[in-house]
């Protein structure tokens, strides 16, 4: 398992709690789900901030945002530039 390029803590990334833990790739679809698995795009969440509230990453836009802002940035500080980015996952979220 490749770690991940936001967080080396295993906990939520958006409220800490730690026990029941989602991996959820930041970047998904066919083949963005495979790329962000190779290159560490993932995060851990709790069910709640993953799929099991209104909370959850997969239903607020905002919160999807934020971690994708977050993780785009750390992929470029490791990988290389935006338009590196860009050609690796069809788009800038910045």
């Amino acid at each position: 398992m490749t770690e991940s390029i936001v967080s080396d803590k295993k906990e939520c990334v958006v409220c800490g709690i730690q026990g029941e833990l989602h991996r959820h790739h930041v970047f998904f679809g066919t083949a963005n789900r495979r790329i962000s698995e190779n290159d560490g795009c993932w995060v851990w969440l709790c069910p709640k901030h993953h799929n099991m509230s209104n909370e959850g990453v997969h239903f607020d836009r905002k919160l999807d945002l934020i971690i994708k802002k977050t993780c785009q940035r750390r992929w470029e500080e490791k990988y290389g530039d935006r338009n590196d980015f860009i050609n690796r996952f069809g788009k800038s979220y910045l």
